[in-house]
């Protein structure tokens, strides 16, 4: 019996030769599948006719060797020889082929650290990895030289790796090199090991760098409409996958349910054999929809250093963070534009900064929903072929698209109508199925027969069960699990640098809060008016600083909270830095009113501290506003519908001794209310009760001693009501927060 025993350079696998042709290649069609970036998609093929083997190159980029000795031609294969293809050695022979096992390809696998099984090392001074005794990495495969490659630090700090001659040669990303400066996220591949660099130690992990993906019976509905019905899948490891079909197929739900947005109705997802929905911690898929992920004011770099930051574990030294973000620069052709605003750039170049975020992190999976939209063709290829690039380096990547002419980039399309999986397969695979020349003719077809036809039609012919994905094989992995940096102070700098992206929004900030208190001392000079005025301001500041903060960036606030980002941490850094800038414009105008007005009149302790309990109380209204809005312009909308009766409940505009009970009752409840409370107090507190105080400030004492309680010649120390307002200001503060905190909840998932 023939076979062909991958014996190095690979894990080891056998395949039985069958009668005619078999061919090898990274390429999920292949025969023998070799995944490796360094081995083509067809990199040659294998002929037995029952007598002899002929192996022929396929015009592969490396070349294929037989022995040691590169090919031109076919080449008859003797018992026992070696094919080179790419990293791997694949050996020919007759016979009982031999067995690979769990247990011979875990032993194998063996790895030794200073004499002990370890799975992680920390790099110390410079450190070899080979199969040599008495090293400081020890690798027991075959396809490891004995001495390999070495480690060592470099010197800025970096970790730097230097291949030494290797037979298979020594690999970062899929990429042979001589020596390479590592970056957090980078794979070195020696021989069959693979490990992750995190900024400190080089982690073992599986050689598959994507992730299997698994749909059983997923079923979706929204209302009595089926969105997903009875949809089974399995995508193999580093494909790319193109979920395509009519409007309303479903495209979008089915992504959104793979990468763990929106659970099933029923039916279960698995990335790797877990399921997806089953624990509380975040998965490493990256997902880029098809709003802009990332904040228009700030620059290319400085997008992408926030989003390192949070998706980071806590401790990451920043050189390598800075690596990180020029690497990834580099790989999407970004470094011309890095100092670029986001809002300049062009259509294709925001997406490809979109796709830069979700790559900082070294995702499995990528899931993007229609990423082409809105772009010219040049530019869609171009990102589709970036797209091709990633699965091709280890990234398993799936994408909703309408576009057909690109599909042949593509090793898998899902087809979708009504719900229903009609079929699953090459591109090519799905014009023989559906019998059209061109994929731009599918949709017609598709029109022909029911969604349910379709769906039955692909079951009975079994091409799913033709699909297999093997998980890949356990690595253990070292001690110890990697926590996410505390968001809050990022967060809180990424909100500074989009504040001070423009000077403009200086100008407004400052000039806002001055042009109104200078309009207000020139209309008038009566204390409690100008006062009056100056909490409305403040209601005013707040809300409108914060009513579009939410609802603006829904999208990055999804996506950043399946990176680890708590809710709390995101809702705590608008609630600092927006009350923050609301009390800076409210400590501007109530200054510009003291200088305007001649001197203060009243407690300016009281004054100030109504202001600022106004600032978190209205800051607090702006935000659950926001998280309350399906758009922008509803919370716009929005903003004056509740201010407007902060001004009728006031207490100002009619005296509370002129509303009835029920009115009084819900102007108590109101920020403003408790504003001009506060005011009324400051006027009176600790002052003599003269006729000229109560003439002064007549409307005051009226609010704050309706029952006559003092005369002529008291000093006023009532506090009790004024403390009640500030309270209630606090509460305010408090409740929006939990409002906006729990509509976030809801909106979390599409």
């Amino acid at each position: 019996m023939p076979y062909l025993a991958v014996t190095g350079g690979l894990s080891p696998k056998v395949h039985a030769l069958k009668p005619g042709v078999c061919v090898a290649g990274r390429s999920a069609d292949a025969g023998l599948v070799l995944k490796h970036v360094e081995i083509s998609r067809q990199h040659c093929r294998f002929a037995w006719d029952g007598k002899q083997c002929v192996v022929e190159d396929l015009g592969s980029v490396r070349g294929t060797l037989v022995n040691g000795e590169r090919i031109t031609a076919p080449f008859t294969l003797q018992p026992g020889d070696k094919v080179g293809i790419g990293p791997a050695i694949v050996e020919f022979g007759v016979g009982e082929p031999p067995r690979v096992g769990e247990q011979e390809v875990a032993a194998g696998a063996q790895m030794l650290v200073r004499g002990q099984q370890a799975d992680r090392f920390e790099v110390v001074g410079e450190m070899t990895i080979g199969r040599d005794a008495g090293i400081e990495v020890w690798l027991n495969d075959p396809g490891v030289s004995r001495r390999h490659v070495t480690v060592k630090m470099g010197p800025g700090g970096g970790v730097v790796v230097t291949d030494l001659n290797s037979t298979a040669g020594s690999f970062v990303n899929g990429h042979r090199f001589d020596t390479q400066s590592l970056t957090i996220g980078d794979r070195l591949q020696v021989g069959p090991f693979c490990f992750q660099f995190d900024g400190h130690a080089l982690n073992r992990v599986a050689n598959a760098a994507g992730g299997t993906i698994r749909a059983g019976n997923v079923f979706f509905r929204s209302g009595a409409l089926t969105i997903l019905d009875d949809v089974n899948l399995a995508i193999p490891a580093s494909r790319f996958v193109g979920i395509i079909g009519p409007s309303g197929a479903g495209k979008s739900s089915l992504l959104t349910t793979l990468s763990g947005l929106r659970a099933p109705e029923r039916g279960a997802v698995f990335v790797d054999g877990e399921d997806v929905y089953a624990g509380h911690d975040p998965h490493s898929f990256g997902f880029v929809p098809q709003e802009d992920i990332v904040h228009p004011e700030l620059t290319v770099t400085e997008a992408l250093r926030f989003s390192a930051r949070l998706r980071l574990p806590a401790g990451t030294p920043p050189l390598e963070i800075q690596k990180l973000v020029l690497q990834t620069l580099d790989q999407l052709g970004l470094r011309p534009h890095a100092a670029k605003s986001i809002s300049n750039l062009s259509g294709g170049q925001r997406k490809r900064v979109s796709v830069g975020v979700e790559l900082l992190a070294r995702p499995s999976i990528l899931f993007l929903d229609e990423p082409s939209s809105g772009l010219d063709p040049a530019t869609e290829f171009q990102l589709m072929e970036l797209l091709r690039d990633l699965a091709d380096t280890g990234c398993t990547i799936v994408c909703t698209t309408h576009v057909m002419e690109n599909a042949y980039l593509m090793d898998q399309l899902i087809v979708l109508v009504g719900g229903c999986l009609a079929f699953q397969g090459s591109a090519q695979s799905a014009r023989e199925y559906f019998k059209v020349p061109k994929l731009t003719g599918l949709y017609d077809r598709l029109g022909e027969q029911p969604p349910k036809h379709w769906q039955k039609a692909f079951t009975e012919r079994n091409l799913a069960g033709a699909i297999e994905v093997a998980a890949p094989p356990a690595v253990p992995v070292a001690a110890g699990r990697t926590r996410r940096a505390f968001a809050l102070p990022i967060l809180l700098a990424r909100q500074w640098s989009i504040l001070r992206s423009d000077w403009r929004n200086f100008a407004l900030l400052i000039g806002q809060p001055i042009i109104i208190a200078v309009l207000v001392v020139w209309v008038s000079n009566e204390r409690s008016l100008t006062m009056f005025f100056a909490y409305l301001a403040t209601l005013w500041f707040g809300c409108s600083n914060a009513a579009q903060e939410i609802v603006k960036e829904l999208a990055i606030y999804r996506r950043e909270r399946l990176v680890g980002v708590g809710a709390h941490a995101y809702l705590a850094s608008k609630y600092l830095f927006l009350t923050s800038i609301t009390a800076l414009q409210t400590l501007l105008l109530y200054l510009t009113m003291i200088v305007g007005s001649g001197g203060r009149d009243g407690s300016v302790l009281l004054q100030l501290a109504a202001l600022l309990g106004t600032a978190v109380a209205a800051v607090g209204i702006g935000l659950t506003i926001s998280a309350l809005s399906r758009s922008v312009m509803q919370a716009v909308m929005f903003v004056p519908l509740i201010l407007i009766p902060q001004i009728i409940f006031s207490g100002r505009t009619v005296a509370p001794a002129d509303m009835s009970k029920s009115v009084l009752v819900v102007s108590r409840l109101t920020p403003s209310f408790s504003a001009q409370t506060v005011m009324d107090t400051s006027f009176l507190w600790q002052r003599e009760l003269s006729g000229d105080v109560i003439s002064d400030h007549g409307q005051s004492y009226r609010n704050l001693d309706p029952e006559r309680e003092f005369t002529t010649g008291d000093v006023f120390t009532r506090g009790r009501p004024a403390a009640r307002a500030l309270l209630g200001h606090a509460l305010w503060g408090i409740l929006t927060y939990l409002v906006s905190w729990f509509a976030l909840k809801k909106r979390e998932r599409v």
